[in-house]
């Protein structure tokens, strides 16, 4: 699990992938989402790209974590609190 964001930059920029958000998705506080947009989902209509700066952001506006496989070859991710 990490909060850093160039450790996050790597690992995803590692897969080929982008930051996102996702836009089918609302919460109570009407926040889209956040999500690391991989080549096979560009094209589905619920991403949208944002910038690095804008998904850093909404990541530490939430007081977010990402939990991944820093050392291996895995895509698999997920958001967490940090509380």
């Amino acid at each position: 699990m990490t909060t850093d964001h160039e450790a996050i930059k790597n690992w995803t920029k590692k897969h080929n992938g982008v930051p996102g958000v996702i836009e089918e998705a609302t919460t109570a506080n009407d926040s889209r989402p956040l999500a690391i947009i991989w080549p096979e989902n560009r094209k589905e209509a619920k991403y949208r790209e944002i910038s690095w700066d804008t998904f850093f952001d909404h990541f530490e506006l939430r007081q977010l974590a990402l939990e991944f496989d820093g050392q291996g070859m895995s895509k698999d991710h997920r958001f967490v609190s940090r509380g």
